[in-house]
């Protein structure tokens, strides 16, 4: 990873902790959601596992994160991996810049 993109993560990494888990009210970086976050040439790729595989609220909390993301990082492409939902594939779908 380049200097850059070591800022850029941070900056998104910032912003994604102003977000607030709806049902508990603790910050998603708080939580076991955020699996992983890269920064490389292509762009931001976002992997969350939820806490159940029927979360409902994995919509919501990756449009929220994605939101923050595009706030600290304009014009950058926005990927989401979706581990352990049952739907993975509409969801990363639904969230990931094409």
């Amino acid at each position: 990873m380049t200097k850059e993109q070591k800022k850029l993560r941070e900056r998104v990494l910032a912003a994604l902790g102003t977000i607030r888990d709806p049902s508990t009210g603790m910050q998603v970086l708080d939580l076991p959601l955020l699996d992983n976050l890269e920064i490389d040439e292509s762009g931001i790729i976002i992997t969350l596992t939820p806490s159940s595989n029927v979360c409902p609220l994995i919509f919501k909390l990756g449009d929220d994160m994605k939101r923050a993301a595009q706030s600290a990082a304009p014009g950058l492409p926005i990927r989401f991996t979706i581990n352990n939902h049952r739907q993975k594939s509409e969801i990363e779908e639904i969230l990931s810049d094409h």
